[in-house]
């Protein structure tokens, strides 16, 4: 299924290492989260990655979110600790004004009016890459396909290796970006100067608005995570 924004599909995800499902309204999705038991652990995702949910807690706040939430799942059936961590951090990180959203890997995703098929149809376009060791790496990628009027680049970063049992992984995070004009050094060096979040992620409530989309990838499982412009569904 290739939800997109629209009332007549579903319209929020839930996903971790293991599943990805879409539902029509959030409160299904919720109650789901709740009866699978990952609530605790994925409430802050939810919130944070579904465009439905961002819009309440932009209208409503962190507490008026919270109660539309406890309406559903009632309060004495999620940990405090989760709801105390929940409350600090939107407390402390004002929701920004563009969207995010979680995606399966294989969904198409509409970005600058182009439709990518899924993960691999954005990597089949990505013209530079940029790779964080040491000091940051750019070089073109020599086999994509060209868009016309979109162009895409990847920042990335190798998982650690810890001994010698890592030195096969080559999984890396990934953060893709998207220009009308060619990408270049000079552009990804502005990239590279967004604040990251753990696993080298770029997408979050501090990206100037003006290097938005950008799209990420955690390097395993199923799903990414798109931040768009508001205007943009």
């Amino acid at each position: 299924m290739k939800p997109q924004l629209n009332p007549m599909l579903p319209q929020v995800c839930i996903s971790n290492y293991f599943e990805t499902r879409y539902f029509f309204t959030w409160q299904e999705a919720l109650k789901a989260l709740y009866q699978s038991d990952r609530i605790g652990a994925e409430l802050d995702r939810f919130i944070q990655y579904n465009i439905v949910m961002r819009d309440i807690l932009r209208q409503k706040g962190i507490e008026g979110l919270l109660d539309e939430i406890f309406a559903i799942v009632p309060k004495d059936n999620i940990s405090p600790l989760t709801i105390r961590y929940i409350t600090k951090y939107w407390t402390e990180h004002p929701i920004a004004d563009y969207d995010i959203q979680m995606y399966h890997i294989d969904d198409d995703i509409t970005i600058l009016g182009h439709t990518f098929h899924g993960l691999e149809g954005v990597r089949q376009h990505c013209e530079m890459t940029a790779s964080m060791g040491s000091y940051l790496f750019c070089f073109p990628t020599k086999e994509h396909i060209p868009l016309e009027n979109i162009h895409v680049g990847i920042i990335d970063k190798s998982y650690p290796k810890f001994d010698s049992y890592d030195y096969s992984d080559t999984r890396c995070y990934e953060n893709y970006i998207f220009a009308r004009e060619p990408i270049t050094e000079q552009l990804i060096l502005q990239y590279a100067k967004i604040e990251l979040e753990s696993n080298y992620c770029m997408v979050h409530e501090e990206i100037p608005t003006k290097l938005l989309p950008i799209l990420y990838y955690v390097g395993d499982g199923p799903y990414m995570v798109l931040a768009t412009q508001k205007s943009q569904n």
